[in-house]
């Protein structure tokens, strides 16, 4: 944005000589109410304005999974012209009598605010997190509403006076397809594969350990001793020291199937039998149920380690698993017989058809460059190894103009719309007072 019309650096001090007259001490010095960063069109935008919109930027960088953003100067001076462009827009509403349905907002304020504690469990969740960032609930609803409503006198604005003058030719649409070329779309390749897993498993040894552990553990329990006192003699999980509380869960909060079942079974003071995960063997128990439902549980954990010597020992399973099917035999019965998977027996092995950027970055470089017909080399993954045969492979291709030219028109519409825009706020700097004091 342009720089507007900068004054010197100013901080605005309210001198109360009117207080003087009833409390002389008073008027020894100015005090310091709060900090004027900037004047448009005679309503001010004060320090806590900027410091809000930024602690609220750097909300929606978190809720959206970004990293906050350092608060540099760069950040402040974006911020700031952020916040002016709105007062801008607002006052050229308002000068003619555009009008926003504060009800409407409102009614869109509360529809995000639930869609949040949706995502988060719970309105306390959600609070929580807000007050991790600084914030409140109200802090977040006065935000949105106020980005919200920026935004529909935003609408309001360009639909009146920039939209009706901007006008894409047909020609502009094509000479943008042409000129861009490179950067426009594909359809990525479709891939049929099936797949072999073998699972990485612990040695009997590493099985008989841990086994007699968990047997120590249900015989303390047997004896009457308490379960979180169990859980700090024996777990050997991060929270052992916290008698084995994990804290309320709902619903889909835990990483394996197998445990979710389990806590779903059990009523409070019940404990499970060793429940087996991808993690180690678990004991549980429910401590609570609370209000919503969610269950408190603690659990005693016992880790099954993987060695190098059990990787090793599942490498060559898949690897033999591979010879097999190019020595001859049928890559479905190969699968039937020893995948670790347990749709492979009534698959053969079959995944479907991708495109080949619907799978993981790990599964991509596998079959990168692999054709019909091909059986990858065992590919490590977290869930173990994978062989890969390749049953049909469909050549992506580069979308053409004809089916990218709606979508490109309404983009280089936009780019005028976005050029536009900018000449005309330029056009209110000119019309409305603008004073920038940072």
């Amino acid at each position: 944005m342009p720089r507007l019309s900068f004054h010197s650096t100013a901080v605005v001090w309210l001198v109360l000589t009117a207080a003087a007259f009833w409390c002389p001490a008073m008027a020894q010095e100015p005090v310091l109410l709060e900090r004027v960063v900037a004047i448009v069109d005679e309503e001010m935008i004060l320090q806590s304005d900027l410091d809000l919109a930024i602690e609220l930027y750097q909300l929606d960088r978190q809720l959206s999974g970004a990293e906050p953003e350092p608060v540099t100067p760069e950040l402040r001076r974006r911020v700031l012209e952020s916040l002016i462009e709105n007062k801008l827009i607002i006052a050229e509403a308002k000068q003619n009598e555009m009008v926003v349905e504060e009800a409407e907002i409102q009614a869109r304020v509360q529809e995000r605010v639930d869609e949040l504690v949706s995502q988060y469990g719970s309105q306390s969740a959600l609070e929580q997190a807000l007050r991790e960032s600084g914030l409140t609930l109200d802090d977040f609803r006065f935000r949105y509403g106020t980005q919200l409503r920026n935004q529909q006198y935003m609408r309001l604005v360009v639909g009146r006076f920039i939209r009706p003058n901007v006008e894409v030719m047909a020609n502009e649409v094509e000479e943008y397809y042409i000129a861009n070329l490179d950067e426009m779309p594909a359809e990525p390749d479709s891939i049929t594969v099936s797949a072999i897993l073998i699972r990485i498993q612990p040695s009997d040894e590493t099985r008989q350990m841990v086994q007699g552990k968990v047997a120590a553990a249900q015989e303390a329990l047997e004896s009457g001793q308490g379960f979180a006192m169990v859980a700090q003699s024996h777990s050997e999980g991060p929270n052992a020291t916290r008698g084995g509380r994990i804290g309320a869960v709902k619903a889909g909060d835990l990483f394996d199937r197998a445990l979710e079942q389990a806590v779903a079974q059990l009523g409070v003071g019940e404990i499970s039998p060793p429940v087996v995960s991808t993690r180690g063997v678990h004991i549980l128990t429910v401590d609570s149920v609370e209000a919503s439902g969610a269950k408190v549980i603690s659990q005693i954990f016992f880790p099954v380690e993987i060695q190098e010597h059990d990787i090793e020992i599942s490498r060559q399973r898949a690897a033999a698993a591979r010879q097999r099917v190019l020595g001859g035999e049928t890559f479905s019965l190969v699968a039937a017989e020893v995948s670790d998977d347990p749709a492979a027996s009534a698959t053969g092995g079959l995944m479907g058809t991708f495109q080949l950027n619907e799978l993981s970055a790990e599964f991509q470089t596998a079959l990168e460059g692999a054709v019909s017909g091909d059986v990858t080399e065992p590919l490590i993954t977290p869930s173990g190894w994978y062989v890969f045969q390749v049953i049909d492979r469909v050549e992506g291709h580069r979308y053409t103009y004809d089916e990218l030219k709606d979508d490109l028109r309404r983009f280089v519409e936009n780019q005028k719309i976005e050029l536009a825009l900018t000449e005309y706020i330029q056009e209110l700097e000119g019309r409305f007072f603008v004073d920038i004091k940072e």
